[in-house]
């Protein structure tokens, strides 16, 4: 009932050590509302087809429908900003030793790969001459999966090219995969409350070290989501093309190739790593290992990671990857993917990464 609702955060009750960064998550929750209510009303108007899906996009939404417009830019670069969002409240939980939480950490790096899942395939949908290339790019590294990697290509796209078909799978998984994201947000937040925040000291409080969630953290909450709101109102209002690439501007054409194929900025790190190991398949095998060394995470692998905020090494290596993440990235803008010393730079990088979780086993 909403009035038990009220009731419980009203009266629920947290650390007084929580900093103003905790109150990210509630800016994730936030730009993650704003996508759900703008894509169901922009998918009542996409047609999934590739002869429509381009135009319908840049002429029916941009100029013949009211406020169209508002609505693509509100979605296209609410993307970015959920990603921005949350790469913060990610990098705020390492810097805090939150991932010794192990289910809340580990269902929150599930919510990240589910994104990345819905980014791209929304990215796919606007089928400019950037997003039928990424649709290419990316599903053809399944057929880097011995045996039925061929089959399996086929089965994605419906055939043997990128067609409409195509379109209206990517349409369809687009659609859904926020409910589940939406659902397990639900269980992360859950298994949040279960536990509670620790703040940034790992010390044990009493009950009148803790205070009530509302009024204070609700209103720094409201004031921390309202000042990411700002900035996204400048980007939508202002400069709304400037995160997008020149080239998804051009209608789809399987028959021109892009001089340089470039995803968003919030997968730069990731293709930076694909694009620094020649070998497709060995590519593919790394990215799910660097993955997978995010949900390693776990209270007996902290004994270095953990409350980066109180032990200066950790903190030190902690900035440290997060400057190599933004070179690799850099690099992967400005370096033909030719050059060797790019390719061992970014194999060096990740590697130091994947290793760091592993390593703490022993």
């Amino acid at each position: 009932k909403p009035n038990r609702m009220v009731g419980f955060y009203r009266h629920y009750s947290t650390t007084i050590l929580l900093t103003p960064s905790y109150s990210l998550g509630f800016c994730v929750s936030l730009f993650l509302a704003i996508q759900i209510a703008t894509g169901f009303t922009l998918a009542s108007h996409y047609i999934p087809s590739t002869l429509d899906a381009f135009n319908v996009i840049h002429s029916k939404l941009m100029r013949d429908l009211d406020t169209g417009w508002l609505l693509r830019f509100l979605h296209a670069n609410g993307a970015a900003f959920f990603f921005l969002a949350i790469y913060s409240h990610m990098f705020r939980t390492l810097f805090h030793g939150s991932p010794s939480k192990t289910r809340v950490w580990s269902i929150g790096v599930l919510l990240f790969i589910l994104l990345c899942a819905i980014s791209f395939t929304g990215y796919s949908l606007v089928y400019g001459q950037m997003s039928l290339w990424a649709i290419v790019v990316i599903c053809s590294l399944v057929t880097a999966i011995p045996f039925i990697g061929q089959d399996l290509l086929l089965l994605i796209w419906g055939g043997s090219v990128v067609s409409t078909s195509t379109l209206q799978r990517v349409f369809c998984v687009h659609y859904l995969l926020p409910f589940v994201l939406l659902a397990l947000t639900l269980i992360h937040l859950f298994f949040l409350h279960q536990v509670n925040s620790t703040g940034e000291l790992p010390v044990i409080l009493s009950r009148s070290d803790r205070i009530n969630f509302y009024p204070l953290l609700l209103v720094r909450d409201l004031l921390i989501g309202s000042l990411f709101l700002l900035a996204f109102s400048a980007f939508v209002f202002f400069d709304s093309d400037v995160l997008g690439h020149p080239d998804n501007y051009v209608p789809a054409n399987p028959m021109v190739t892009p001089p340089e194929i470039m995803p968003e900025f919030y997968f730069l790190p990731f293709y930076a790593l694909i694009r620094a190991i020649p070998h497709k398949a060995l590519g593919i095998v790394v990215l799910v290992f660097v993955l997978f060394s995010l949900t390693n995470l776990l209270p007996s692998n902290l004994h270095w990671w953990s409350f980066a905020f109180v032990s200066p090494l950790s903190r030190a290596f902690l900035f440290l990857f997060l400057l190599d993440l933004v070179l690799a990235s850099k690099l992967c803008l400005l370096v033909n993917h030719s050059e060797s010393m790019y390719s061992l730079l970014l194999i060096t990088v990740f590697g130091i990464f994947s290793s760091h979780f592993f390593s703490s086993n022993s």
